[in-house]
């Protein structure tokens, strides 16, 4: 074997072993997913109470905003959707439609 096959070799060996590695029980990666997973991690951070409070409103702040951003997102498909069928309704393209909505517009 050449230096550089003995190296790729090598190199692959050292991927493959560290992919074996068990995670460290604290340790927050995709395969978190369960409470008593995600309760583990948060104990092993032994934050205070107030800590922990600031984490829970945080978090709670995200939340809300993915909610809204859900919502909205929602909203724009639901929009387009009526728009689209509005456009077949007219036997026009949905291009056509927006341009004709931009023109009406502005003759406000």
């Amino acid at each position: 074997m050449s230096n550089a096959q003995l190296e790729a070799a090598f190199r692959s060996a050292l991927v493959e072993l560290e992919q074996e590695k068990p995670s460290k029980a604290g340790e927050l990666n995709s395969a978190t997913r369960s409470k008593s997973q995600m309760r583990a991690f948060l104990n092993e951070l032994a934050w205070s109470d107030k800590q922990l409070e600031t984490f829970k409103e945080v978090l709670e702040e995200m939340l809300n905003e993915r909610r809204e951003a859900a919502k909205k997102q929602e909203q724009v498909q639901t929009y387009k959707a009526k728009l689209i069928n509005l456009a077949k309704d007219l036997d026009m393209s949905y291009q056509e439609l927006l341009v004709t909505m931009v023109d009406l517009d502005s003759r406000r």
